[in-house]
């Protein structure tokens, strides 16, 4: 198989679990929280769609691994294919029926990710990247913004750690414009890809958060990187995503 098909099979799983994501959204049936954190919660509907979509990719590519937000992660080697998997991206969103959530899958390769698709089923939004070969929203290719000026750029923030959200708070506000709070980091490093946003910052990720926006956003010509300009890897928590104009301003900021 080729990317091509890789991706063909990313938003035939994507899609297949479009009904059920619109079914309980904002009435989300078994929430409960994880760890005893209540600002981490997972659904019934997580826990389906991610199940779903792991059989599809389990039939398709058996020698592939998969790494879930829900359920055990395997063992990746260095040149092992892995599927990263976030059912809902943004589940406090979901269950309070605010329409910015969406489901994540990115697949990479030992030299990063390789194919990307994100589906938002409530406002029909369908972001999507292979390497090399561009980003699109709705089969319409994407670019990042023009802005070359932190000071007026117009971005957004996720931490979990309040301590961590307080200082990139901070930081970012003494130096660019109010930035937004918009709890998904898969759609909101999108909008960096897009344009509709400059930058995106965030203190307390992981792989499944971002596997499938990061390439979108690379694609679309943006930059992302670790807090020390570093290129995020499956293990990176701390993501700084940008229209890659003012990448430089921003990892000075967040220093």
């Amino acid at each position: 198989m080729n990317n091509q098909d890789y991706l063909k099979i990313a938003i035939q799983a994507a899609k297949a679990c479009g009904p059920m994501f619109k079914k309980t959204f904002g009435n989300a049936p078994g929430v409960t929280s994880k760890n005893n954190d209540p600002a981490n919660l997972v659904t019934e509907t997580d826990k389906a769609i991610e199940l779903k979509i792991r059989k599809m990719l389990n039939k398709n590519f058996p020698s592939h691994k998969i790494i879930g937000e829900e359920f055990s992660k395997d063992v990746v080697g260095k040149k092992d294919f892995v599927w990263a998997i976030d059912p809902i991206d943004g589940t406090t969103n979901y269950i309070h029926g605010l329409p910015f959530c969406c489901i994540s899958i990115g697949l990479w390769d030992g030299q990063g990710p390789l194919v990307a698709a994100l589906y938002n089923p409530l406002l029909k939004q369908l972001f999507t990247a292979i390497r090399g070969k561009g980003a699109w929203l709705n089969q319409k290719p994407i670019k990042t913004s023009n802005q070359k000026k932190l000071k007026d750029a117009f971005g957004a923030l996720g931490w979990m750690n309040m301590d961590d959200g307080i200082k990139l708070f901070a930081d970012i506000v003494k130096n660019s414009r109010r930035p937004r709070v918009l709890a998904s980091s898969a759609l909101q490093i999108c909008l960096v890809a897009s344009g509709n946003l400059d930058y995106y910052a965030t203190t307390d990720v992981k792989i499944w958060d971002f596997a499938a926006a990061v390439l979108v956003l690379t694609e679309a010509g943006g930059q992302v990187s670790d807090l020390r300009g570093r290129r995020p890897g499956l293990k990176t928590e701390k993501i700084v995503a940008s229209n890659g104009k003012i990448h430089s301003q921003l990892l000075k900021a967040l220093r």
